[in-house]
């Protein structure tokens, strides 16, 4: 647990004093729980953002390249799909 010491305004400090005795519980207790809720909420989120990011690797990272085993007189495609590609 942190020992903490925080600035209230007057009025902040009235409203708190206020609230901690309809609660039925101290003012001290009220304003952790305030304080951890706050906190949590607002501040969380800045921590997330700056968590480093797991990198993916690529998706054909530890493939083999294609290769082809044609002759270079040898076309990719068989000859009745070259009139196809065309149109």
């Amino acid at each position: 647990m942190i020992g903490t010491n925080i600035n209230l305004s007057q009025e902040a400090q009235q409203i708190l004093i206020k609230a901690a005795a309809v609660k039925h519980m101290s003012v001290e207790e009220l304003a952790s729980e305030i304080l951890n809720e706050v906190i949590h909420d607002k501040l969380s989120s800045i921590i997330k953002d700056t968590e480093p990011k797991l990198k993916r690797k690529p998706a054909l990272a530890g493939t083999e390249p294609f290769f082809f085993y044609g002759t270079p007189e040898e076309s990719g495609l068989p000859a009745d799909e070259w009139d196809r590609s065309k149109e």
